[in-house]
């Protein structure tokens, strides 16, 4: 199976601006802004992240707001505090030098199994598997496994299968060429089995079960949200709330003050938008509002020129707001 996958891969391979110049510090960069977000959005987010962080030493001297605002629009944001921290680990306890042993790359924060397999083989050369979504699907349909992707059973089996399959020769190709192949080909819905560089070794699709495997997961309804936010606006300063680490979304980042959260006067409606943030669909309406004479702000809040809040409103909820109140 190598030699057809991987000279498919070397072929037909999409081209992104990771794979045209490889090092340690960018096939991390790449691997974290990927976790369940799209190659399109990650694309120009990327580049325009390494013009500003070049490298691990200047991504461990900014501050977190800075990392956050370069980050804007990708979500997840704990994954951008967690490669800056990563960053300064790697600064302090590796010289600047990103770490080549599986344990250590294991250790830096925001890290886990599949992420540190990723940068070993594609950027080291070393024979370090990965599973993610879209191998976990190429082997099932392959191999002819019976399982739901998120079924830590079936993982494991998953898991060990790659370990036996990932070659000491090119593994960081081969791990790119199974994640590329079911990205392009061996899609969750229609697989395009015609253009198959392993459709004749492939079990699923000798006995006609391509749509039938793996599993399908049972699907989780989205949660319902409305917030009701408010402009308040104050000699050119508009004040915005500094969300806590236990909000279960968009928790620690700057946003604008719900009504819950502050005693105000609201008024006019300027904006309404839809928003879907992990299986919760958000029905946020935003209202122009004055404070109440005489109540002291909360410490959460703070006053930020309404020309420099979108550089605080990382969130594409918020900046979704914003274009819309200015239309």
């Amino acid at each position: 199976m190598r030699a057809p996958l991987l000279r498919w891969y070397r072929r037909a391979r999409r081209d992104m601006p990771w794979r045209r110049r490889v090092s340690p510090y960018r096939t991390w960069v790449s691997e974290i802004m990927l976790q369940q977000t799209t190659v399109a959005a990650v694309t120009p987010k990327y580049s325009a992240f390494l013009r500003r962080f070049p490298d691990v030493r200047s991504l461990a001297a900014a501050s977190e707001d800075d990392v956050l605002r370069q980050w804007a629009g990708l979500g997840y944001y704990s994954r951008a505090r967690n490669l800056r921290r990563a960053a300064q680990v790697v600064m302090t306890a590796h010289g600047g030098r990103f770490p080549s042993e599986f344990d250590a790359v294991l250790a830096l924060p925001g890290i886990g199994r599949y992420t540190a397999g990723a940068i070993l083989s594609i950027a080291f050369g070393k024979p370090y598997p990965v599973v993610d979504g879209n191998v976990a699907r190429v082997f099932s349909r392959l191999f002819g496994m019976r399982g739901r992707i998120k079924d830590p059973a079936f993982l494991k089996r998953v898991w060990a299968r790659a370990e036996r399959l990932v070659p000491t020769g090119s593994p960081g190709d081969w791990n790119q060429a199974l994640m590329e192949l079911g990205a392009t080909i061996c899609a969750p819905d229609s697989p395009s089995c015609g253009i198959c560089p392993l459709a004749r070794d492939c079990a699923a699709f000798k006995k006609g079960l391509q749509d039938r495997l793996p599993t399908q997961e049972k699907q989780r309804e989205a949660t319902p949200v409305r917030w009701v936010c408010l402009w308040i606006v104050r000699n050119g300063k508009v004040l915005l709330w500094r969300r806590s680490k236990e909000e279960h979304l968009l928790k620690d980042l700057w946003g604008l003050p719900e009504a819950r959260q502050i005693i105000a006067v609201p008024g006019r409606i300027l904006a309404s938008v839809k928003h879907a943030i992990t299986h919760h669909d958000l029905s946020v309406e935003l209202r122009e509002a004055s404070l109440r004479g005489g109540v002291p702000l909360p410490k959460e809040a703070k006053w930020t020129p309404v020309a420099k809040a979108a550089d605080r409103l990382v969130s594409s909820l918020w900046l979704k707001l914003l274009s819309r109140r200015s239309s």
